[in-house]
Protein backbone atom coordinates (compact mmCIF):
# COMPACT_ATOMS: atom_id res chain seq x y z
CA UNK A 1 0.00 0.00 0.00
CA UNK A 2 1.78 3.12 -0.66
CA UNK A 3 1.10 6.58 1.26
CA UNK A 4 0.13 9.93 0.13
CA UNK A 5 1.87 12.88 1.37
CA UNK A 6 0.86 16.73 0.99
CA UNK A 7 2.76 19.09 -0.34
CA UNK A 8 3.50 20.36 3.39
CA UNK A 9 4.45 17.41 4.80
CA UNK A 10 7.15 16.84 2.39
CA UNK A 11 8.35 20.85 2.24
CA UNK A 12 8.47 20.05 6.15
CA UNK A 13 10.82 17.26 6.34
CA UNK A 14 13.15 18.54 3.30
CA UNK A 15 13.24 21.45 5.27
CA UNK A 16 14.34 19.88 8.35
CA UNK A 17 16.99 17.57 6.71
CA UNK A 18 18.27 21.59 5.75
CA UNK A 19 19.03 21.62 9.44
CA UNK A 20 22.20 20.65 10.76
CA UNK A 21 23.40 19.99 14.58
CA UNK A 22 24.32 23.03 15.98
CA UNK A 23 22.82 25.16 13.80
CA UNK A 24 21.32 28.52 15.55
CA UNK A 25 17.65 28.71 13.99
CA UNK A 26 15.21 32.05 14.11
CA UNK A 27 12.09 29.82 14.79
CA UNK A 28 8.39 31.33 13.36
CA UNK A 29 5.30 29.65 14.27
CA UNK A 30 3.30 26.94 12.01
CA UNK A 31 5.54 24.79 9.80
CA UNK A 32 8.51 26.70 10.95
CA UNK A 33 8.68 25.23 14.08
CA UNK A 34 7.73 22.04 13.05
CA UNK A 35 10.47 21.83 10.71
CA UNK A 36 12.72 23.35 13.64
CA UNK A 37 11.38 20.90 16.40
CA UNK A 38 11.80 17.50 13.66
CA UNK A 39 15.42 18.83 13.18
CA UNK A 40 15.96 18.89 16.52
CA UNK A 41 14.23 15.60 17.49
CA UNK A 42 15.94 13.65 14.61
CA UNK A 43 18.96 14.34 13.84
CA UNK A 44 20.14 17.76 15.30
CA UNK A 45 19.57 17.77 18.95
CA UNK A 46 22.36 20.53 19.12
CA UNK A 47 20.30 22.85 17.28
CA UNK A 48 19.61 26.00 18.92
CA UNK A 49 15.80 27.21 18.56
CA UNK A 50 15.16 30.70 19.21
CA UNK A 51 12.15 32.16 19.48
CA UNK A 52 11.08 36.37 18.41
CA UNK A 53 9.32 36.12 22.23
CA UNK A 54 12.80 35.99 23.53
CA UNK A 55 12.94 32.47 24.10
CA UNK A 56 16.84 31.10 23.23
CA UNK A 57 17.72 26.95 23.59
CA UNK A 58 14.10 26.16 23.71
CA UNK A 59 13.17 22.70 23.55
CA UNK A 60 9.27 22.54 23.13
CA UNK A 61 7.96 19.20 24.27
CA UNK A 62 5.41 19.56 22.21
CA UNK A 63 4.42 21.88 19.40
CA UNK A 64 3.89 25.67 20.65
CA UNK A 65 0.67 27.55 19.56
CA UNK A 66 2.19 31.29 19.14
CA UNK A 67 5.53 32.88 20.39
CA UNK A 68 4.09 33.18 23.34
CA UNK A 69 3.57 29.67 24.24
CA UNK A 70 4.61 28.63 27.81
CA UNK A 71 6.41 25.42 27.02
CA UNK A 72 8.90 27.66 25.27
CA UNK A 73 9.63 29.75 28.43
CA UNK A 74 9.66 26.58 30.55
CA UNK A 75 12.54 25.01 28.48
CA UNK A 76 14.30 28.12 27.52
CA UNK A 77 18.29 28.14 28.53
CA UNK A 78 17.35 32.05 28.22
CA UNK A 79 14.54 33.99 28.09
CA UNK A 80 15.29 38.22 26.79
CA UNK A 81 13.47 40.68 26.08
CA UNK A 82 12.66 41.65 22.49
CA UNK A 83 14.52 44.87 22.41
CA UNK A 84 17.66 42.53 23.22
CA UNK A 85 16.40 39.93 20.81
CA UNK A 86 16.24 42.22 17.98
CA UNK A 87 19.42 44.33 18.89
CA UNK A 88 21.88 41.44 20.25
CA UNK A 89 20.88 38.06 18.62
CA UNK A 90 18.71 39.40 14.59
CA UNK A 91 20.90 42.54 14.60
CA UNK A 92 24.09 41.34 15.85
CA UNK A 93 24.52 38.46 13.05
CA UNK A 94 23.98 35.35 15.69
CA UNK A 95 21.39 33.60 13.28
CA UNK A 96 22.53 31.05 11.18
CA UNK A 97 19.11 30.57 9.61
CA UNK A 98 15.56 31.32 10.24
CA UNK A 99 12.46 29.92 9.40
CA UNK A 100 9.00 31.99 9.44
CA UNK A 101 6.03 31.87 7.56
CA UNK A 102 3.86 34.51 5.77
CA UNK A 103 2.07 35.93 8.41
Amino acid sequence: MSESYSTDEMMTVAAARLLADGTVCFVGIGLPSTVANLARRLHAPGCVLIYESGAIGAQPTRLPLSIGDDDLADTSLELVGVVEMFNFWIGGGRIDVGFLGAA
